[in-house]
């Protein structure tokens, strides 16, 4: 389970495994390990971030992660993943002062289908929501710190549409261990690393977070006239300790030795 990096401990684990993106709900029992019965997706290093002049590679990782499948739950939005969610995002280390990095390089996520009722109105039940990386993304003791945003996708909402921002994102820390949320929400659990694959080397995990709070819509309807319709039916905002997201996902990842320059 060691990359190539000279890491030790929850560095390591942090390295293997990304952050996540959108999907969760509110649980209150314990995550099972994954079940490896779906095939395991294909992997691109195509948009590893270019390293910063003068970085030793062989103190770099690139590692794409692909989230399979999870769910998103905050005030009455409630989205399971029906497509991949892919995370492309190198992490190094100066070798003298053992200053940490990471540099996010790609961020692919679909448009989602939203269940039908979340506007209260049938004609508007054509509603797509995609999750957006919101512009900061760290690995701190074992968890994924990853800021999002979501896109709310409707003809009449507008072309910037969004919950959360770059400025007042949805902020995770995603972890495979236990989280400790504010009530009414209550523990939960993710799963470590599992290797299904050494060559390449993959990893399949499950991280999670229920401690997290959710913005206010913005940008909805002309000069957001319509921020009001999606928080009143989406219940937002939404305070920490009522929203859920869980990531099932596989990771893999090269050092940048082996990376074409």
């Amino acid at each position: 389970m060691r990359p190539p990096l000279r890491l030790r401990g929850p560095a390591t684990r942090a390295v293997l495994a990304i952050a996540a993106v959108l999907s969760p709900i509110a649980l209150s029992a314990v995550l099972a390990p994954p079940v490896s019965a779906e095939p395991i997706p294909r992997f691109s290093f195509a948009k590893c971030p270019k390293l910063p002049a003068g970085s030793d590679p062989s103190f770099w990782n690139c590692n794409v992660a692909v989230i399979t499948g999870g769910q998103f739950t905050f005030g009455r939005f409630d989205q399971r993943l029906t497509s991949p969610i892919t995370i492309t995002y190198a992490v190094g280390f100066d070798p003298e002062t053992l200053e940490q990095k990471v540099l996010v390089g790609g961020f692919e996520a679909a448009a989602m289908l939203v269940k039908p009722g979340i506007f209260g109105d049938p004609i508007l039940t054509a509603v797509y929501a995609r999750p957006e990386y919101a512009g900061f993304m760290d690995l701190r003791d074992g968890d994924v710190l990853l800021n999002l945003k979501v896109s709310v996708i409707n003809p009449v909402l507008g072309q910037s549409c969004s919950i959360g921002s770059d400025a007042a994102a949805v902020k995770l820390r995603l972890t495979f261990g236990t989280t400790k949320p504010p009530p009414p929400n209550k523990p939960i659990s993710g799963s470590q690393p599992v290797d299904v694959s050494k060559n390449p080397p993959i990893f399949k995990a499950t991280m999670v977070d229920n401690s997290f709070a959710v913005p206010a819509a913005r940008g909805c309807g002309l000069a957001g006239a319509l921020n009001w319709a999606v928080d009143l039916q989406a219940a937002l905002p939404s305070a920490a300790g009522k929203n859920t997201a869980i990531f099932s996902e596989y990771v893999s990842f090269k050092s940048y030795t082996e990376i074409p320059s």
